[in-house]
């Protein structure tokens, strides 16, 4: 298997037929068909099923192109960082950020890295667990600073705990159950929550369930914080989060903690990797500042 299967792989899957793809390349047709034949070959395994419509990814097809991703991006890397090496300037960087770490100490560590890396291409997307873990798996992001639950993300992934964070359940200033004590009080209320495998929120859930309380009856699932915290603080839905969102402004001036008389589970921030896939020099130096921001930031303590 060569770099150029793997190439005319990817760039099959993502054109949906070999001419689009050959034309894509600036090959011939013949020549896609025969690095996909090559790859079937060398896999013991049908990738495709070829029909007038174009081709049909099997179950085969799916895992090698997760792996195939992964592959390219691996080398795009390595030369990345043979280029920084030898002092050029293409340096590249991706991260995920959950919102306690991009409300505190993501300003900091951007001028940091501003300071070592000054024409580096930096991406930096929303760390919510529904989109962290297919973003590492296919080499979107490089790293994730994140909550998850170390339990249910898989032996794929490799987390490096950093802080432990009090967690509050948050709603709007003037909310009619601002000082309710009891959770049978806030059953009918709505529920903003991120659910996917890993998150904190599934994970909130189930706790509930084995405490033997009863489960809120009515959950909007949001997947990004502006939109759940817009709906918290606009209207009278509630939200677990961070309680350190208190120190941070202007957020911690929209939101009350609830005296709720029962405790909410501590979630931990850390780094979140794909296992086994090493870092770029400029990601590596990336994740070593959010490291010493986030053990010194007072509004995560």
């Amino acid at each position: 298997m060569k770099d150029h299967h793997l190439k005319a792989w990817l760039r099959l899957v993502e054109t949906g037929s070999i001419r689009a793809a050959a034309r894509s390349l600036h090959l011939s047709q013949a020549a896609i068909t025969k690095a996909v034949k090559e790859l079937e070959e060398d896999l013991d395994a049908p990738l495709v099923v070829r029909s007038s419509r174009g081709v049909t990814l099997t179950e085969c097809g799916h895992q090698l192109t997760s792996r195939a991703r992964m592959a390219q991006a691996q080398l795009a890397l390595a030369r990345q960082d043979i280029r920084e090496l030898q002092g050029g300037n293409s340096a590249r960087v991706a991260v995920a950020v959950t919102p306690m770490a991009f409300l505190s100490v993501l300003p900091e560590v951007m001028r940091s890295f501003r300071l070592s890396m000054p024409l580096a291409d930096v991406t930096i997307d929303e760390g919510l667990m529904p989109m962290v873990l297919p973003a590492l798996r296919e080499g979107a992001v490089d790293f994730a600073v994140a909550a998850p639950v170390r339990e249910s993300i898989g032996s794929d992934f490799s987390f490096e705990p950093l802080l432990d964070l009090d967690t509050m359940l948050a709603c709007r200033r003037g909310h009619p159950l601002e000082n309710a004590t009891q959770w049978s009080e806030l059953l009918e209320c709505e529920w903003l929550m991120y659910l996917s495998p890993g998150s904190q929120h599934t994970h909130f859930l189930e706790n509930i369930r084995e405490a033997g309380l009863a489960r809120p009856r009515r959950i909007i699932k949001v997947n990004t914080f502006g939109v759940g915290w817009n709906l918290l603080t606009r209207s009278d839905a509630l939200l677990t989060c961070p309680a350190g969102m208190l120190k941070t402004a202007p957020y911690g001036d929209q939101v009350s903690r609830i005296p709720l008389a029962m405790s909410l589970p501590p979630i931990t921030l850390g780094i979140l990797t794909l296992r086994d896939n090493p870092l770029s020099l400029a990601a590596t130096r990336f994740a070593e500042l959010f490291r010493r921001a986030i053990r010194s930031d007072a509004r995560l303590a």
